[in-house]
């Protein structure tokens, strides 16, 4: 299983007696997928992983639509395109779906409206806080905003955990390439650690917020900076982490230019009703983004309400164990909702 997977299922069997209230059914990876015994208990499953089959992806969605017991909430938390592809399915099936994975949530407007439209229709929900922040509140902040009225204006931010830990690494003198490295061993990075350094998963976050606030943007509405190599643009994954090293002197001296003015560097993201926005700046290091240490997120929310002084989201932006932490949260969430005298409120 993949790290939030893993965390995600070690967290559920951490909660004790509590965790009785949810029952794991199954789990899979794009290579292996295996059922639980209804007498067994989460932790079982890490084992059995080990020795399960590749998944039949006909055969699972006829399982989960048609025979496993209701409430049922599907977790994806694969990031496969193939996976997020079948959210629809699900939710029309009554399946309550949740999600850390970008990927649905960023096609066209019309297929974000469409999943939240099928999810209103089938009277099941379709939760995604941990695409924005990880385990942060900031998915469901902007939600209780708009349905109360308020008008979301502008959201700026510091909203990749990886880029924050990578510029934070560079600060205490290891080379960009080395940085790099780190984000990627420690589970920060996406499996592409080239969609974090594009700047993609900076647009991807921004462009859920601004659809989440009720904005209309498309993805080609969207323009960030990217601090890939041209030249490693293209290269396959262990052969861009390889080849890294030859843009360090060029990183160096872009720190030292910061030191020197008494700031650091930080990749900034912007969203306003004029459109979406992100790339590198020199920050002072007086203020709140400049202070941005580890793999810490800080979201700035400027609304009618908030306008004078934002209404401002900060904390671990990245991590496996606080992403699944926040899926756990909407699964809890659903489930308090399902059966609200089987779980403590």
């Amino acid at each position: 299983m993949g790290d939030i997977g893993t965390a995600l299922v070690q967290q559920i069997h951490a909660r004790g007696e509590d965790g009785h209230a949810l029952c794991l059914i199954g789990a899979c990876t794009t290579r292996r997928a295996a059922w639980v015994a209804p007498d067994r208990g989460p932790e079982a499953l890490l084992g059995e992983m080990e020795e399960a089959a590749p998944p039949d992806w006909s055969a699972i969605m006829d399982r989960l639509t048609q025979e496993a017991p209701r409430p049922l909430v599907f977790v994806d938390a694969t990031g496969a395109p193939d996976v997020a592809a079948r959210y629809e399915t699900l939710l029309q099936a009554g399946i309550h779906v949740v999600t850390p994975s970008k990927l649905a949530n960023t096609r066209s407007q019309a297929a974000f409206d469409r999943l939240r439209a099928v999810a209103a229709d089938a009277g099941v929900q379709y939760r995604y806080e941990t695409t924005v922040g990880a385990g942060l509140p900031v998915v469901q902040t902007v939600r209780t905003l708009v349905a109360t009225g308020d008008r979301v204006r502008s959201i700026r931010g510091v909203v990749s955990g990886t880029l924050t830990f990578l510029f934070s690494t560079l600060r205490d003198g290891c080379s960009f390439s080395e940085a790099v490295q780190a984000a990627v061993d420690r589970g920060y990075a996406e499996p592409d650690v080239r969609d974090d350094l594009s700047g993609n998963d900076v647009a991807r976050k921004f462009l859920i917020l601004a659809r989440t606030a009720g904005y209309a943007i498309e993805p080609s509405d969207v323009q960030v900076e990217s601090l890939v190599p041209d030249a490693l643009a293209e290269s396959p994954r262990d052969d861009f982490l390889r080849r890294l090293s030859g843009v360090d002197a060029r990183w160096q001296k872009r720190q030292a230019t910061a030191a020197a003015e008494d700031a650091v560097l930080q990749y900034v993201g912007r969203f306003s009703s004029e459109g979406i926005e992100g790339g590198l700046e020199l920050v002072p290091d007086s203020t709140a983004v400049g202070q941005l240490g580890a793999q810490e997120n800080l979201f700035e929310i400027t609304t009618d309400r908030y306008a004078d002084v934002p209404l401002v989201v900060r904390g671990p932006g990245a991590g496996p164990s606080v992403t699944a932490a926040g899926v756990l949260a909407d699964v809890l969430k659903i489930a308090r909702g399902a059966c609200p005298s089987s779980l403590p409120a």
